[in-house]
């Protein structure tokens, strides 16, 4: 598919060269707006930019507004990919304009979707809600299935990054299935890579890592040469192997999906990457390196003003400190990466720093603080359907009753923990459970020393 999208430029390049020796300027742009297309496409934004620029400057010169409008929706999407926002709003707001007083049904409702995902890129999910599901509306009055299913598709991402999994399956089941109709194989691959994304959120992550691998989702990117969507994966796939405890594989995944995410320029990507490495490192006791990666992680995520990236950074490093038994830095900066987290509403992040914190407390022998803080972390799992999240508090919750002689309640929580852990097949966990009522048992009976 990179071949075609190469040979397409290639007719296109030939066919602005015969437009300009007959001096037709119509026919030249309309050349360049194709490849201004196809370099968006394969992710080259600047030279889309600049091709799209010219278009946009040639259709104009001929007074064309359908084409000029056109020009300015596409560079929208691309200064928006840029993180130039102000000029993504300037170039859809002129877009919007000229299509309404053209009556370009359209064209209006594709300005909609672009303003949505500017609300996206900028966490302002309620506006983009309502614009996606406006011009979702008007993309299916007029009978345009991939605009509608496009608005599926990012519909499905903001329930997901909002963990409402469920809605979000279904949404983007929708979409997957008006994609396949029309044969569009980049937003087929797109949906089933953020639902296997949802499969490894939910903790299942033989279906991740089927839905990302086995069926086809990589190689459909690779065949029709998306390197973003290719990075994406491989990122995926690197994290599933992390939460797997395979850390090796996890790495050196999630260092190729670097690699790639750095070749394109793709500044969000590369500091995700390097907040997992960090993680990965600090697991295998290679602080040296885990300090260098998320110290590089943050300084990409401020750069580009991500404030979900910067919270996290801050909660790997709280994790390193734990690691290293520094438990005073580590809480000051667990409560600064929750509070953030708080801010723009994500509850996982927040849940996460809370069972650090209860750690924490438990590990310095503060039972009671402890206890409260996994509960209300807890909690938080519970509402975003984290079982294994959950699990893990109400393991730690058992230890705790345990190290306290309340036997009773010990074993009714690692009962219920050891239930979840089974539930995603995680058996290792499970047995630590199990292993765990029966010496209480043996306590009882004054068997166990």
């Amino acid at each position: 598919m990179v071949n075609e999208y190469s040979a397409g430029a290639k007719v296109f390049k030939d066919a602005q060269s015969w437009f300009q020796q007959i001096g037709n300027t119509l026919g030249v742009a309309q050349c360049l707006q194709s490849l201004g297309d196809i370099h968006y496409i394969l992710n080259e934004y600047i030279a889309a930019r600049d091709t799209l620029k010219i278009a946009q400057s040639q259709f104009q010169y001929i007074g064309n507004m359908m084409g000029t409008a056109q020009c300015l929706c596409s560079l929208s999407n691309i200064y928006c990919v840029l993180r130039n926002y102000s000029e993504a709003k300037k170039a859809i707001t002129e877009a919007e304009k000229q299509f309404q007083q053209i009556g370009n049904k359209r064209g209006t409702a594709q300005c909609l979707q672009s303003q949505s995902n500017i609300q996206i890129s900028l966490h302002n999910y309620s506006a983009a809600r309502e614009a996606l599901i406006s011009a979702q509306s008007q993309f299916q009055h007029i009978g345009d299935k991939r605009g509608a299913a496009q608005c599926l598709k990012s519909l499905g991402h903001i329930h997901s990054t909002l963990n409402e999994y469920s809605a979000a399956t279904k949404v983007l089941r929708d979409a997957q299935n008006l994609f396949e109709q029309i044969g569009d194989k980049l937003g087929t691959a797109q949906c089933l890579h953020t639902l296997g994304n949802i499969h490894s959120q939910l903790n299942e992550y033989s279906k991740a890592r089927e839905t990302l691998k086995e069926t086809r989702t990589q190689q459909q990117f690779q065949q029709i040469g998306d390197k973003l969507g290719v990075a994406q994966c491989l990122q995926s796939l690197g994290d599933i192997h992390y939460m797997l405890n395979e850390y090796i594989a996890a790495r050196d995944t999630l260092k190729n999906a670097q690699s790639q995410f750095q070749y394109i320029g793709n500044v969000t990507g590369t500091a995700q990457c390097l907040c997992s490495l960090s993680n990965i490192y600090c697991a295998l006791r290679n602080y040296s390196e885990a300090k260098k990666a998320i110290t590089e992680a943050e300084k990409q995520f401020k750069q580009i003003g991500d404030k979900r990236g910067t919270a996290q950074c801050l909660q790997s490093q709280s994790n390193m400190q734990i690691s290293l038994h520094n438990y005073s830095a580590a809480r000051e900066g667990l409560k600064n990466a929750q509070s953030q987290f708080q801010h723009i509403g994500d509850k996982r992040g927040a849940a996460q720093c809370l069972k650090s914190l209860g750690h924490i407390h438990n590990t310095i022998n503060e039972y009671s603080t402890a206890t409260k803080i996994l509960k209300d972390a807890q909690n938080l799992f519970e509402q975003i359907g984290d079982i294994l999240e959950t699990a893990q508090c109400l393991q730690s919750l058992g230890d705790i009753c345990s190290n306290l002689k309340e036997y009773s309640e010990a074993i009714s929580v690692f009962k219920e923990a050891q239930d979840l852990f089974d539930q995603i097949g995680l058996q290792n966990h499970a047995a630590y459970c199990s292993e765990q009522i029966n010496c209480i048992d043996q306590l009882s009976k004054q068997n166990c020393s």
